[in-house]
């Protein structure tokens, strides 16, 4: 009999009903005890253990609950292995938690390794006997002898460990098995189906190389599977940077062309370049779009330009959408619309092979700064940071000034981070700037030694303070007043420093840094019959001119400059055996002899726009000098000097490759009624800063027995240096210099003397940056052309660490 359909429905409600309480019990049974069982000794206390998890006698069991229990006792680092036994009991269930510590390690052993010595492969493990075994160490240890292996070419070595635990004992073992592979260099890599590219180009964006002459030296020739992996995001970005968007790596295969070289073959789909189609803008209801694109800027690296980088016909890339989105961006920000968004959106046309932009923007609200707080300036006072700030309260809330700000606060080097946001107000249109700042270390103690073939052996105390702050107590003890101070003592087999300078970058509250230098110096290296001292103080104010490429310098020094320790005159018996008077010390340079104080005015205007302070490329630094001593300011010597010195930076012929153009040139004269020009203030070339074929001071005019170099008023120099990158912090360079020094001020004659129109030299050198020791530097120069005074042998020029000016 077919029942009603209603009642259907009621008996399912009862079977509900009735049995849900039922299924209920079954699925969540209350935890009647907790057990805790040891495999082996225990690691760790029951009342640790009962601490650690979260599960209690009388609670639901929780499945998930459970399972972070598990994960909390691994995360105590005691156990090695954790069950968790679920055992009914009467109305329940009861918890037995099977911990097993972990084992102590007992011994380390390794089995396949001919290539290495056991002792070389416990270098690279951390785990040590007597330690808790952990799984996590043994596989950063396989990882580390895996590196071995492959930095020296096997790159198909393989690596595993496996463990032999005693859990009765709390013992363990472990050996790591090596499978070595034979060691592998790549002869070549290729790119199938490469047309927009030379082979030549793409092998030099990636850092997998050929093995060549010098794969000692450069480590190249070797697959390293963490370059390799990188290789592929890099040339991927190299195609798409220039147009490829839709490029692509579809293969990669490693071809053994014998059993110790092989070829790498990417093989790649390169697809269409993409040229800029239509530039669009929606949602601009404030600005028109061409006074947008007119008006905006971009910014490439350094370099800023004015308009989008990427108008209709350029060639399309992700890097210059995004320099043109955020030029778009900062067009709005500079005029205080803080909130306008810019969302690009593109539509490919790859019949053509173009790609259409639209930019689609959502304005906002114009906003002025109501006020500008600044937090987190623990030392540094609120002024310093204010006085870098580009922009005021009640301004338009300009954000390209704002992150100019930013900027100028994080080249103070004050700060490990800077934040610039804007606050809400009750006023809508008003927003607070808050700058945000995290202090960081300014002082700095540096200990260290360098060598070179001018100063030789030198080592060196220096402690400076950043933010020094002179008018907080307690004094010389003070941080955040931004000032800066640096006291430097070098003693050296050649030489011996004192230098104390203080900075104040805002001098008066404007924007006029003061430097004052307290100085000492003995010098031993200028000549075999005499050394040389300087004392004295020296005042400058500096400050930008026009813009931020020039600086102009004008200050007083106040120098006391002596020429001592000469040998003494000689008395021996003459000819007739009457005692006369013999000086080794030609008359030249005994007429030097003793102390003579300067007081004079210096001043200087540089010009630097070069793009790099360590490694340009591409820009100029040229200064020109003027000193005037004596006269009106006192003092014992009369003269003024002159001196124009630029050096032009080029790339060179392929990636990496720089090309410097050095030149120097000066005068110097005597003035009023003093017609001696003193032996410390005339010019020398030669050493490891100029003519490098010679040495230090051996170019120009010498004295009437031709042993000593006596200097000159009027000299020249140039130099042009070709270099190449290596490996990272490793440079070759070839150079050439050239150059003369004359007697006479504003004059080159140099007839009727020993010495010819010019001196040079060529050579090549080794440029390397050591991590925590500074530049090194060694040259090998030859010279060519030089005068009768000096030798024609080839010279090494080398210095580490420690370097001086000119």
């Amino acid at each position: 009999m077919k029942l009603p359909a209603w009642i259907h429905l009621v008996l399912i409600g009862v079977l509900v009903t009735v049995f849900t309480p039922t299924l209920r019990a079954q699925t969540s049974p209350v935890i009647k005890a907790i057990e805790i069982e040891h495999i082996g000794p225990p690691a760790a206390s029951d009342a640790l253990i009962r601490a650690s998890i979260r599960a209690r006698p009388g609670e639901t069991y929780n499945r998930t609950s459970v399972d972070d229990d598990v994960r909390s006792l691994y995360g105590t680092g005691y156990f090695y292995n954790i069950r968790v036994d679920e055992v009914p009991v009467e109305d329940g269930m009861k918890l037995v938690f099977r911990v097993q510590g972990k084992p102590t390690l007992t011994q380390i052993q390794f089995r396949g390794n001919t290539k290495y010595s056991n002792k070389k492969l416990l270098k690279k493990v951390t785990s040590k006997v007597g330690e808790p075994l952990d799984e996590r160490k043994l596989f950063n240890d396989t990882q580390e002898i895996l590196k071995l292996y492959q930095k020296a070419g096997y790159q198909r070595t393989q690596v595993k460990y496996v463990p032999i635990i005693d859990a009765n004992l709390g013992r363990g073992t472990v050996t790591f098995e090596i499978t070595e592979a034979p060691k592998v260099k790549i002869d070549d890599v290729q790119f199938i189906g490469a047309q927009a590219f030379s082979q030549r180009k793409l092998r030099g964006v990636i850092k997998t190389r050929r093995h060549w002459m010098f794969s000692w030296l450069t480590g190249s020739g070797k697959l390293k599977d963490d370059v390799f992996a990188e290789d592929r995001q890099r040339l991927t970005e190299f195609y798409r940077d220039a147009g490829y968007i839709d490029f692509e790596i579809r293969d990669i295969q490693f071809e053994q062309v014998d059993p110790k070289w092989m070829v790498i073959k990417f093989f790649v789909n390169e697809g269409t370049q993409y040229r800029v189609g239509s530039v669009e803008f929606t949602g601009n209801k404030l600005f028109p779009a061409d006074e947008i694109t007119t008006r905006m800027y971009t910014r490439e690296k350094q370099k800023v330009t004015r308009g989008p980088s990427m108008g209709p016909g350029a060639i399309f890339t992700p890097k210059g959408l995004a320099r043109d989105r955020e030029g778009v961006q900062d067009f709005y920000g500079a005029r205080g619309y803080i909130d306008a968004t810019v969302s690009p959106q593109l539509m490919p046309n790859t019949a053509q092979g173009t790609m259409d932009v639209n930019y689609r923007v959502n304005e906002g609200q114009k906003s002025y700064i109501e006020k500008i707080e600044i937090r987190g300036n623990t030392k540094t006072r609120d002024k310093v940071i204010r006085r870098e700030l580009a922009v005021n309260p009640g301004e338009v809330f300009d954000m390209v000034r704002v992150k100019l700000s930013t900027n100028r606060l994080y080249g103070l080097n004050y700060f490990s981070k800077v934040d610039a946001s804007p606050e809400p107000t009750d006023v809508p249109d008003r927003k607070n700037l808050v700058i945000g700042v995290e202090e960081k270390s300014t002082g700095d103690v540096r200990v260290g030694a360098g060598f070179s073939s001018l100063d030789e052996l030198t080592g060196f105390l220096e402690l400076s303070q950043g933010n020094y702050d002179l008018f907080k107590p307690p004094y010389f003890l003070g941080t955040g007043g931004g000032q800066k101070v640096r006291l430097r003592l070098a003693i050296g087999t050649q030489r011996r420093d004192f230098q104390l300078t203080f900075i104040e970058p805002w001098f008066l509250g404007r924007k006029l840094a003061l430097a004052t230098d307290l100085f000492y110096r003995e010098l031993l290296y200028y000549s075999d019959i005499y050394d040389v001292v300087q004392g004295g103080a020296r005042i400058t104010l500096t400050r930008t001119l026009w813009n931020d490429f020039w600086r102009g310098t004008l200050g007083y020094a106040l120098e006391n400059i002596g020429i001592v320790d000469m040998p003494p005159v000689l008395t021996v018996p003459g000819p007739d055996g009457e005692p006369i008077e013999v000086d080794p010390v030609p008359p030249e340079i005994r007429a030097e002899e003793g102390y003579s104080l300067a007081s004079k005015l210096i001043s200087a205007i540089t010009f630097d726009n070069r793009n790099s302070v360590l490694l340009p490329n591409r820009g100029q630094q040229t200064t020109l000098r003027g000193e005037i001593a004596g006269g009106p300011l006192g003092g014992d010597t009369d003269f003024y000097k002159l001196e124009l010195e630029t050096s032009h930076y080029f790339r060179g012929f392929f990636p990496g490759h720089v090309i410097e153009l050095m030149g120097r040139i000066g005068v110097v004269d005597n003035h009023g009624f003093d017609t001696h020009v003193r032996l410390f203030d005339r010019f020398f070339l030669g050493g490891l800063y100029t003519l490098r074929g010679y040495e230090f001071r051996s170019v120009g005019p010498y004295d009437s027995t031709g042993d000593e170099p006596i200097g000159g008023r009027t000299f020249w120099f140039g130099s042009v240096e070709y270099s190449v990158p290596i490996i990272e912090r490793l440079r070759l360079a070839a150079f050439y210099d050239i150059g003369n020094v004359y007697p006479e001020s504003y004059s080159f004659e140099t007839a009727g003397s020993d010495y010819g129109a010019y001196t040079d030299n060529w050579g090549i050198g080794v440029r390397l940056n050591i991590p925590g020791m500074g530049p090194l530097r060694l040259d090998y120069a030859i010279p060519i052309t030089h005068d009768p005074f000096v030798d024609g042998e080839g010279r090494f020029q080398f210095s580490v660490g420690y370097t001086r000016d000119y």
